[in-house]
């Protein structure tokens, strides 16, 4: 199944069988937000203002805490997953602010609360940040998947977010080395179990820090690459703020692939 953000009229979703994606404390609270409701086969988690490797104690907790109240409300729709950040800040500035085996302790957590009602948890990738500003756990394919196997929960998966994976490759000095290390998010599909998709462009580095969600078809990523995003038997997040008219060229383009 196709979902997109909830900006288009209930109309459009129902003549295209597609859904939307909530993100629980931002979408939902919307005053439109009852018409998309019935198309709702998505949930994010929120993250924002969170730190789950936070070294404050409290923080840390509260972060905890926060998301365990979001799941509560999420599980009003009817979904065996949600989608959710690491929600781990290493560094913000030049001050470290959290740490690794405190992410995977309160991952873990949140992860066996998760469980208590059925629920996978799926981990997206992280969007590569200017590293003056800030560090955050999981923004490269390697870490992103070291992260998966730490926290060693059966109802744990991925998210492949096509977007911030591009802001994480654009820094190699070749396109050739940008494609490479681009597949290495594909290394192990069978972790992956939701997908944001969008389209970038490597060839001249734009994507670096720059999360450019482009309607699929309208970047330069392989179309190899989006025809094994195609190829993953989960539900695909079209991720970008766009017209009705360019969500139909997104998918008449995955239609091609």
């Amino acid at each position: 199944m196709i979902l997109t953000r909830p900006l288009h009229s209930p109309e459009f979703y129902q003549a295209h069988g597609l859904g939307v994606e909530t993100h629980i404390t931002r979408y939902d609270i919307l005053p439109n937000w009852p018409q998309y409701i019935p198309f709702t086969y998505g949930v994010h988690l929120p993250y924002a203002g969170m730190n789950l490797a936070a070294l404050d104690d409290e923080l840390r907790q509260q972060s905890l805490a926060k998301l365990e109240s979001a799941f509560d409300e999420a599980l009003r729709y009817p979904v065996d997953r949600m989608v959710m950040h690491t929600i781990g800040i290493e560094r913000e500035q030049d001050e470290i602010v959290g740490s690794y085996d405190r992410m995977i302790s309160a991952l873990q957590s949140f992860a066996d609360y998760a469980a208590r009602q059925k629920i996978i948890l799926c981990i997206e990738n992280q969007l590569m940040p200017r590293p003056e500003r800030r560090a955050i756990f999981g923004c490269t394919a390697k870490t992103w998947l070291q992260i998966h196997k730490d926290v060693a929960r059966d109802n744990v998966m991925l998210t492949l977010d096509s977007s911030h994976a591009s802001t994480s490759v654009a820094i190699f000095d070749s396109y050739e080395e940008r494609i490479t290390r681009l597949y290495d998010y594909l290394a192990q599909p069978e972790l992956i179990g939701r997908i944001h998709w969008s389209d970038s462009r490597l060839k001249n580095q734009e994507a670096l820090y720059h999360d450019m969600h482009l309607v699929p078809g309208k970047g330069d990523l392989p179309r190899d690459f989006h025809r094994k995003i195609k190829a993953l038997d989960v539900i695909k997040l079209l991720e970008q703020k766009c017209s009705e008219e360019e969500v139909l060229e997104g998918l008449k383009f995955i239609e091609t692939l």
